[in-house]
């Protein structure tokens, strides 16, 4: 990785009070574990808070590695870091980890989007961040074992993951007492600052908050996708229903990056099909394109592979309208497709939004320093 090109690129990100939202572009596994931790080491000391509407349904993924990114590219490469970390999180932001462990802790909100597993978000707090700067949204929907076992009747149907996250939804919308964190947890607001007393209705000081939101699994997969239905989940997957999750208003939405993969993936079928692809698509097999098979994170099954979509990137970017986007996994095509690929990408997102991104990252590997940009 080209550190300068990278913070070039990333160059007006967390400058100024508002949101700054990461989103996955496909059917989810982009890299957006990957891409958080790459953003929380440009931000840190910058971004004041990290929020998610995570569920026990998506996991993310990152490393911090020793000679992690610092902002200021004149800035030593090598910093104190006595070994790499692996960051796995379900629950809690992959940026909110990065950013404790770096020593530049930020205040995390659990949002009223999240869907919580009261162990793996207890598990995950204890690991990477002080308790004391978690705030957990009263109404955030909370999974029982009676979720999860009705979850498994979805997962025969439709290849869902069964973590019980459709129920317990289904719960809090039909106003069950019982299901939403109020009853579980005693949700604590942080302290008057700067004479602004936060509220869970009025959350945010748009004077001094950089915000940075985690949007947790993939746009084709939102439940009013006009496509997959029902193969979909319990939510939208969207830039605006992750502002609307952390009661954002759009007018503070600074900037957003979209994460692609070369070939996306779909979660692996049980007894049934976990969805079909788009009309541009091919399913294939990894072997195909010389690559062992991926599992995923949450139901450790094998992931399905599809072929290049420009029907999907087209109606992603409309949806959601990043201003980078990040193309992962292009070591999985070969070197000498890389410009032509590239190339079209850019076109597409030229005839979608009427100018060409602010940057295209490329992914080639599972760490940030695997992570480049192109240049046409």
């Amino acid at each position: 990785m080209t550190r300068a090109a990278v913070i070039e690129a990333l160059k007006g990100w967390f400058a100024e009070p508002g949101a700054y939202v990461l989103v996955d572009g496909q059917f989810g596994s982009t890299g957006k574990g990957l891409m958080a931790g790459l953003l929380a080491e440009y931000g840190a000391g910058a971004i004041t808070h990290c929020t998610t509407n995570a569920g026990p349904n998506s996991g993310h993924t990152a490393y911090l590695q020793s000679g992690y990114m610092a902002p200021d590219p004149t800035a030593p490469v090598e910093k104190a870091l006595p070994r790499e970390r692996k960051i796995v999180t379900q629950q809690v932001p992959v940026a909110s980890a990065f950013l404790s462990l770096m020593g530049y802790p930020c205040q995390t909100l659990i949002n009223a989007g999240a869907m919580i597993e009261e162990e793996i978000l207890r598990r995950e707090v204890e690991e990477w961040l002080d308790y004391r700067s978690v705030y957990i949204h009263p109404t955030a929907a909370m999974i029982s074992r009676e979720d999860v076992v009705a979850d498994k009747l979805v997962v025969a149907a439709i290849a869902g993951t069964g973590k019980g996250t459709g129920p317990a939804l289904a719960r809090k919308v039909m106003r069950d007492p019982n299901a939403t964190a109020e009853s579980v947890y005693r949700p604590m607001l942080p302290d008057k600052a700067d004479g602004f007393q936060r509220t869970w209705d009025r959350f945010w000081d748009w004077r001094n908050d950089v915000v940075f939101v985690e949007t947790a699994q993939g746009f084709s997969l939102g439940l009013n996708s006009g496509r997959f239905y029902p193969n979909v989940t319990s939510r939208e997957c969207t830039v605006m229903q992750a502002l609307a999750d952390a009661r954002i208003p759009a007018q503070m939405l600074r900037k957003v990056i979209s994460c692609f993969r070369t070939y996306p993936i779909r979660v692996g079928n049980t007894e049934n099909s976990s969805g079909d692809g788009y009309l541009d698509q091919v399913e294939i097999r990894f072997s195909d394109i010389g690559q062992p098979d991926e599992i995923t994170t949450v139901t450790k099954r094998v992931r399905r592979l599809f072929t290049w979509s420009r029907i999907q990137f087209a109606e992603s970017i409309a949806a959601n309208r990043p201003d980078v986007i990040f193309i992962n996994f292009m070591n999985y095509l070969p070197v000498e497709q890389h410009n032509e690929f590239l190339s079209g990408v850019a076109d597409d997102y030229e005839k979608v939004m009427g100018k060409y991104p602010d940057a295209i990252l490329v992914g080639y590997g599972p760490r940030s320093s695997d992570i480049d940009v192109w240049e046409p």
